[in-house]
């Protein structure tokens, strides 16, 4: 046990998302290498699928610096600002479209939130359902990176 971990088999799990204990803990995406002023995206379950609330939880990672510079790169062609970067894994894959609550630290009510996703080596724009004060509701077909994009 050590850095905040209480097992070691915790402590390499984290490592191979890429996250610190209390990331790992919290299932929340603080820090992205290549993101300024990153905001703390996280996922806390209860996962919609087909209107139906679950106990399902999306697992969050860390992308690598190549992933996050290409996000950095969309948000500008949107003429955006990039909040954060981040994997996502749903969980199971007996659905066509998981509704996911995603809650971003600081956002403000009202803010105008783009949001895409690394599909097949091109990102696609997501479904967002709802923004509202420190949350983000996504319409999500598949897990891979997903970019949250703040717009003018």
């Amino acid at each position: 046990a050590s850095a905040g971990f209480t097992n070691a088999s915790d402590a390499q799990a984290a490592a191979n998302r890429g996250m610190s204990s209390g990331e790992y803990d919290n299932n929340v995406v603080v820090h992205t290498p290549g993101v300024e002023n990153a905001m703390p995206v996280g996922q806390g379950g209860k996962i919609m699928i087909t209107g139906v609330v679950t106990n399902l939880t999306a697992t969050l990672a860390k992308v690598n610096k190549a992933v996050a510079a290409d996000a950095v790169n969309q948000a500008s062609a949107l003429g955006g600002t990039l909040l954060n970067v981040l994997s996502i894994n749903l969980p199971g894959a007996n659905y066509n479209v998981a509704t996911v609550n995603f809650y971003l630290k600081g956002l403000a009510g009202g803010a105008k939130v783009a949001v895409k996703q690394f599909v097949n080596g091109v990102w696609v724009d997501v479904e967002v359902v709802e923004v509202r004060a420190d949350h983000v509701v996504l319409n999500l077909k598949s897990s891979g990176a997903v970019a949250f994009v703040a717009l003018p």
